[in-house]
């Protein structure tokens, strides 16, 4: 039988450990667990959040009123497709990193550009999780799971998900639980070494592999973000934004170093991170207890005791300079709950 607890702290489930109580909270393993919890939300009338890694994510002080369903529906199977594809089953509930080495290690390509993101399966599956020139939905076929509001399982191929920059239908929707993400990965390594930091690191090295790869993402994260088992942190906090080529063109007239990457078709990518550090010089700054990393400028950190009310009001003052100083909207990548 599920157990479902009473007043349970939410901010040991999340990385930045920050956030109140849960009325109720509850693990599930498996559909049925799952079924019966929303069974139990239903006849209490109670509102549904559900919890995975807790790695991209801030609760609020006052913690959730309703149930939190801590997401752990694991399992993981290779399958292969032909002579140069092997598809991947990964269980939401699978910590992600975990599944990436795996990948590597049966030196299947794909997913090595990704390690070392924390969290699980399922959220990276939600956030359309990036790095190093690479994103999920490069290598998602589909993604099935639950919908919250009628109870039905839904399978999704990677056109229905409306996989975007950091978002995706799953983002937009949250009655929708993942329970599965199914990837193809190649058995011959089709190398993505393009990343600027990754390129320079590389571009030495006589044989790249693809434990190579991950090595050298680990490295340069280990560098550049805090560890988030040593520090409270949900990581980059903020989108990076996407603005007109003519307001790239503006910018550059001033901030002549400022990087970019094609988007689409007259637009571009700017890193925030570049802004906040040379532009704003917010390295080390802070606001009570939630400050800016100094080694990065886009991580928001817990300095020791944050509230999730000073996460936001750090989060509103950064992005105020950023409007006042170079007239651009900045979005949060974290997500919110109250």
């Amino acid at each position: 039988m599920l157990e479902i607890k009473e007043n349970i702290e939410l901010s040991k489930f999340t990385t930045f450990r920050i956030g109140g109580k849960a009325r109720y909270f509850t693990i599930i393993k498996n559909e049925e667990d799952l079924r019966e919890a929303l069974a139990f939300a239903k006849t209490r009338k109670l509102p549904v959040f559900v919890l995975g890694g807790g790695s991209n994510l801030l609760i609020s002080d006052s913690g959730f009123s309703g149930l939190a369903i801590k997401n752990e529906i694991k399992g993981i199977k290779f399958v292969d497709k032909d002579q140069d594809k092997v598809i991947l089953e990964a269980g939401a509930g699978e910590v992600w990193d975990e599944v990436v080495a795996l990948a590597v290690t049966r030196n299947l390509s794909g997913l090595e550009n990704l390690s070392g993101i924390p969290g699980s399966v399922g959220g990276a599956a939600v956030q359309n999780a990036g790095a190093y020139g690479c994103e999920l939905k490069d290598c998602a076929v589909s993604v099935e799971g639950f919908n919250l509001t009628n109870g039905k399982k839904f399978s999704f191929p990677k056109a229905e998900c409306k996989y975007a920059y950091r978002d995706s239908v799953f983002k937009q929707n949250k009655k929708l639980l993942i329970t599965r993400v199914i990837f193809e990965l190649n058995k011959r390594p089709n190398l993505n070494i393009e990343y600027a930091s990754l390129k320079s690191r590389l571009g030495d090295v006589q044989e790249i592999t693809l434990q190579k790869i991950r090595d050298t993402v680990l490295q340069i994260r280990s560098e550049k973000l805090p560890d988030w088992h040593k520090v409270g942190t949900a990581g980059s906090f903020f989108q990076n934004p996407i603005i007109t080529d003519k307001k790239y063109q503006e910018l550059i007239l001033t901030y002549k170093d400022l990087p970019s990457f094609p988007n689409k078709k007259g637009l571009v990518k700017i890193p925030i991170a570049w802004i906040l550090d040379h532009v704003l010089n917010l390295k080390g700054f802070s606001l009570g207890q939630a400050g800016i990393h100094k080694e990065h400028a886009l991580a928001i950190i817990n300095l020791g005791k944050a509230t999730a009310r000073e996460v936001v009001e750090l989060s509103t003052h950064i992005k105020k300079l950023v409007k006042e100083k170079i007239g651009i909207d900045v979005s949060e990548e974290v997500e919110f709950v109250k």
